[in-house]
């Protein structure tokens, strides 16, 4: 595997899940991350596929975030999936040697999901760690999978 980091055009069209704001939103702070399976939402080109939500369907915002994991030719590329509503973002953060590095951040234009894979999918090479991360308008609710 190299040591580099490249960048792939995809053309899949990838989706997570978030519930729109309701008149008050859910204090970031009172709102932890949870870390369940990606049921319906890992794709079938997945070699693993990683989730974090976090918010409260019904009491305001809930923002939910996936890692797609596909292994092409020995080597895992990953990229992530959002649904984060206008103003939105969704990235992969990278780290190698204590060193943190956020990539391929996307700004949601309108209310549908915004995914990196729409743009490229990254290669996850020997010492390096890869997490989706997502947040709504405004930084809210920020939410990031656990490593792979």
């Amino acid at each position: 595997m190299r040591n580099t980091i490249k960048t792939l055009m995809l053309g899949a069209a990838l989706a997570g899940a978030v519930v729109l704001p309701s008149a008050t939103a859910a204090s970031a702070a009172s709102d932890p991350v949870h870390y369940p399976a990606c049921g319906s939402y890992k794709l079938s080109t997945d070699h693993e596929c990683l989730m974090a939500v976090r918010g409260k369907q019904v009491h305001g915002w809930k923002a939910t975030v996936n890692l797609h994991a596909e292994k092409r030719k020995g080597h895992d590329w990953v990229f992530a999936a959002a649904w984060v509503g206008k103003g939105g973002h969704v990235w992969v953060e990278r780290q190698h040697a204590g060193h943190t590095q956020t990539l391929g951040k996307m700004t949601s234009l309108g209310d549908g999901f915004v995914s990196m894979g729409l743009v490229g999918a990254v290669y996850d090479g020997p010492g390096y760690k890869s997490r989706a991360c997502a947040d709504l308008k405004g930084g809210k609710l920020r939410t990031c999978t656990k490593w792979y």
